[in-house]
């Protein structure tokens, strides 16, 4: 049945050239059987492509990267001169897209180079063809490259929205593009495309209409058809130009016909792997292949061979080839005969991206920072620069936030609006939230916003807010937007108060100031205790994972209230959803995670009531509380009040000679039991670990004194370079928002 079959194939088999014509043929022995039926019996001349000269085996050139090589390639090359070189490379490597991108900036011509599948408006034809067809869940971060390849720019706040969410201004051509689609032909849709992207497709609207579709209707299964005959056949482009570098692919390439040929990485990708198919001979496949490797390196009267030791911190293996073609062994090309280049002060290897010009003047001090900024710095100071640089999308967690953000801020303001409107409070609020989600998720969603929404009432009737004048704080005009959508007044005098302290190095919002000494940091994740967030906030060692909120905000209220016992309350509006879905409501203290401010010595802090309750918070049973029950609070605030405790590390032989007297003074009052000698030293022991939840005096002094340390490393990296980490041993990569921006081995 197949012989039966019209194909090229069996064209060839029919087809012989006539002897009467003067036939020359090129390394016969290269010839596949069905090659030879074209060639008469007789009657043409035989030549083979190698000569009788002997070539060495080729010196390279080895290069640091990967820019350098593409540097030293394009230095040589002009528009005038462009039709005398090659360029050898394996088509998909990293050298591909690097050395056509040098070229296209350097308007230099080539030819070569992606085919017709692989076309950057093609492809992003074909994209955006398919995401007319995607469903409405598609998101813009989805088919943001494609837009941008088609000139449509977006805001990049919008990322993690639907598309169909969006106003048709906000899409611009891309509108016209789907109204295309759904109701034009093929052609249509082509000109369309052209139209917008400010491009040309003419090979696409012929390969169209050569398959009789360009007419046609556009749908997903045309599409989808289409797309299938480009992946399984190879479409012929237009070869007939002449001029331009030539771009050749190292794995299916003989012969470059340019007296100038560099050939480009040699690495394991050059070499072809047989199909694996029963009918292919492997060993005979691989002699083939590597014939053709030894003559394609042999084109040119000059020739050029660069090559890296390493990429991305790996070793490159050498082709197998050249293995083949040397007697000796060898590991890399550093074994091979070479010629180096390192380091980046070769002339020729100069850098597709200068670096900028220095400032003509030093940039202004920065005084303050926020504490979201302060974390990124000191886990990589880079990675907090490109934060200022590079526009972060809004997503549904943050859009969620902000919206129960701004409506505790108008409970506080007026409550009966959330009392009396509060349907049309959760329809403004998931108008604003369901761009970001499908629409199985929107109901979810709205569960969660009735949570946060009890939560806040709950709690803020239970802990109401003090009026008063708070003379550090500014009240700074920034948007509502629900108030806005809503028509409503927003007008509190406590809510989102501003700081910009330079007495403490940091700028911020505060969410409620509660009262004098209490202030209110509202939180939409996962519920932390007061320990983590403690350690969380730790400057000496700096965390692996720093947030330094708490200290914060503690030290700017105690600019505010000087020598006052403070507590900011974190509240986990959304920590009690579970509980919500099984109709009982969680306490709202249970949803509150308060870090408190003792104005005290870490000594004076040891002789507090606080810290007896909390080291006899056992058992009767425990030495601890057989030890200090009877001792009483007054005799243990008498004694460490007269004797300074040092802190864990700080004195520990001050520190042990104060527990032997505490333990002789336990026992001159409780008895010279042998409980009482271990449950003191117990205590002890326990000191350093009382304060969970705490933060004392010297605490928040260390803590402004770690600020201006970073505040006068952050303006010294502003007038010279931000470095890749704070910390010697890097930071923690997980936690770093621009990781691929981040070059870490400069």
């Amino acid at each position: 049945m197949l012989g039966e079959l019209e194909s090229s194939y069996r064209s060839i088999e029919r087809t012989t050239l006539s002897s009467e014509q003067e036939i020359a043929v090129i390394d016969e022995a290269r010839l596949s059987e069905l090659d030879r039926k074209l060639l008469p019996p007789d009657g043409y001349e035989t030549y083979s492509s190698l000569g009788d000269t002997h070539v060495p085996f080729p010196k390279l050139h080895i290069f640091p990267s990967a820019t350098a090589i593409v540097s030293a390639i394009v230095d040589q090359i002009d528009p005038d001169t462009a039709d005398r070189f090659g360029i050898v490379l394996a088509e998909d490597s990293l050298y591909s897209a690097l050395i056509e991108s040098a070229l296209e900036a350097r308007e230099i011509p080539y030819r070569g180079g992606p085919g017709f599948e692989d076309d950057d408006d093609v492809r992003a034809f074909f994209r955006l063809l398919e995401a007319t067809f995607s469903g409405s869940d598609q998101r813009v971060t989805e088919i943001r490259p494609v837009l941008a390849t088609a000139g449509i720019d977006l805001p990049k706040d919008v990322e993690e929205q639907r598309v169909d969410s969006l106003e048709p201004d906000q899409l611009g051509g891309y509108v016209e593009f789907q109204e295309a689609v759904d109701e034009g032909t093929f052609r249509d849709v082509v000109s369309v495309y052209e139209s917008i992207s400010s491009t040309g497709l003419a090979e696409l609207r012929r390969e169209l209409q050569n398959l009789g579709i360009l007419d046609a209707q556009v749908t997903e299964d045309r599409v989808s058809r289409f797309r299938y005959y480009l992946d399984a056949f190879t479409v012929p482009t237009d070869s007939s130009a002449t001029d331009g570098v030539l771009l050749a692919d190292a794995t299916s390439t003989a012969y470059v016909d340019r007296p100038v040929v560099f050939y480009v990485g040699l690495g394991p990708e050059w070499a072809q792997s047989p199909p694996d198919y029963p009918w292919i001979d492997r060993e005979a496949y691989l002699e083939r292949d590597l014939d053709r490797f030894e003559r394609l390196l042999q084109n040119g009267t000059q020739r050029y061979y660069f090559v890296q030791e390493t990429q991305a911190g790996s070793d490159v293996t050498p082709c197998v080839y050249l293995r083949r073609l040397r007697d000796e062994p060898f590991d890399s090309f550093g074994d091979l005969p070479h010629t180096r280049y390192g380091g980046h002060t070769t002339s020729s290897l100069t850098s597709p991206f200068p670096e900028p010009d220095g400032p003509s003047t030093p940039s202004q001090r920065m005084e303050t920072i926020s504490q979201s900024r302060l974390k990124a710095l000191a886990n990589s100071p880079r990675d907090a620069y490109f934060d200022r640089l590079v526009q972060s999308p809004s997503s549904v967690h943050m859009v969620r936030g902000t919206l129960l953000h701004e409506a505790a801020e108008i409970y506080v303001s007026d409550p009966s609006i959330l009392e009396d409107q509060r349907d049309r409070v959760l329809d403004a609020m998931c108008e604003r939230l369901n761009p970001y989600l499908s629409n199985s998720k929107q109901a979810v969603q709205r569960t969660y916003l009735e949570v946060g929404l009890d939560a806040i009432t709950a709690y803020l009737d239970e802990n109401p807010s003090e009026e008063g004048r708070y003379n550090t704080y500014d009240h700074r005009d920034h948007e509502n937007e629900l108030a806005t959508e809503l028509g409503v007044k927003c007008d509190s005098k406590l809510t989102e108060r501003w700081f910009a302290s330079t007495s403490i190095g940091a700028h911020g919002y505060v969410d409620l100031i509660q009262s004098k000494t209490s202030i209110v940091d509202y939180k939409t994740g996962n519920k932390k205790d007061a320990s983590d967030i403690l350690e969380a906030a730790s400057t000496d060692p700096v965390d692996e994972y720093p947030n330094f909120q708490a200290l914060v905000y503690l030290a700017k209220h105690r600019e505010e209230q000087p020598d006052e016992r403070l507590e900011l309350h974190f509240v986990h509006l959304l920590d009690g959803v579970d509980e919500a879905l099984t109709e009982s409501l969680p306490d709202p203290a249970d949803l509150v995670t308060t870090i408190t401010y003792v104005p005290a010595t870490f000594s004076e802090f040891v002789a507090s009531r606080d810290t007896f309750e909390s080291v006899t918070d056992y058992a009767d049973s425990n030495k601890r509380c057989r030890a200090l029950y009877p001792l009483g609070y007054e005799a243990y605030r008498d004694f460490f009040e007269t004797h300074e405790l040092p802190r864990a590390g700080d004195d520990p032989d001050r520190r042990a000679t104060i527990t032997e007297e505490f333990v002789t003074y336990a026992q001159e009052r409780v008895g010279e039991y042998k409980y009482v000698r271990q449950g003191c030293k117990k205590v002890i022991d326990d000191l350093d670990d009382v304060p969970t939840g705490y933060v004392l005096q010297s605490d928040l002094d260390a803590f402004e004194a770690f600020v201006d340390e970073q505040l006068e490393a952050l303006n010294e990296y502003r007038n010279s370079r931000f470095p890749v980490a704070y910390r010697e041993e890097g930071p923690t990569w997980d936690r770093v928002d621009h990781r691929d921006l981040i070059l870490t081995d400069r």
